[in-house]
């Protein structure tokens, strides 16, 4: 899964905002604010290109978010901000301002150091150099790192670690696909669109009931990992 987003995020190096200056991009474009600065549509277009959208942080995003404190304050709320990075992580970046004014896809680690992939960069400006390029980074210069993919290493799969409930507008992403998919393993035909609706719930208070699991239509950490455990170790 991140291989996948890294993948996506490489295969945009040395593209360019046309014209020069002009904030024009197709990322702003996709996202709905064409000439605005656009490292954060950058990074939700990436996520969504692999599969993998991120949820709509920011009202009338297709996903993710345009503004950076944004990103920052929804990572916050649902406990997925820290302050050590990962590959695959969104590191936001200060650059000596208060808020974060910047943000990229974490490539590669290595000590207190990192590389990145970031649109909207330069070496003449860091926040609107008006390219996709791989740059070179420290963790000081970050107000932290939004890791909204995890590792679930009890169930060998990848996830996004985040609770999935019903709500509106409906939750949907490369994680609730998974759970779809893997739901109709254990005999039921569900739709598998990637959107946390009615039908999802309703599997979902099903099979709480018929593994005695607490019975809240919420897709948390136990209901996930009940759901991939394999048949022969229940």
């Amino acid at each position: 899964m991140i291989e996948k987003i890294l993948s996506a995020a490489r295969a945009e190096i040395g593209y360019k905002e046309s014209p020069p200056g002009s904030n024009r991009t197709k990322y702003g474009r996709w996202y709905g604010m064409d000439g605005q600065p656009w490292c954060a549509m950058f990074t939700s277009w990436v996520f969504d290109k692999a599969g993998f959208p991120l949820p709509k942080i920011q009202t009338g995003a297709p996903s993710g978010a345009a503004y950076c404190p944004y990103i920052e304050g929804y990572a916050r709320r649902v406990g997925q901000w820290h302050k050590t990075p990962r590959a695959g992580d969104l590191a936001l970046f200060h650059f000596g301002n208060r808020l974060a004014v910047h943000i990229g896809i974490v490539e590669t680690v290595n000590g207190s150091g990192f590389s990145s992939i970031e649109g909207n960069t330069s070496a003449a400006s860091n926040a609107n150099g008006g390219m996709v390029q791989r740059r070179s980074r420290r963790v000081p210069q970050c107000r932290g790192f939004y890791r909204p993919m995890d590792i679930q290493a009890r169930t060998g799969k990848d996830a996004y670690h985040r609770l999935i409930r019903l709500r509106r507008p409906y939750m949907e992403g490369g994680d609730v696909r998974a759970w779809q998919q893997q739901v109709n393993h254990w005999g039921y035909k569900i739709e598998i669109d990637g959107v946390y609706g009615a039908e999802s719930e309703k599997t979902c208070i099903e099979l709480q009931e018929k593994w005695g699991l607490e019975v809240d239509g919420v897709i948390g950490p136990i209901t996930w990992e009940r759901t991939f455990k394999p048949s022969s170790e229940v």
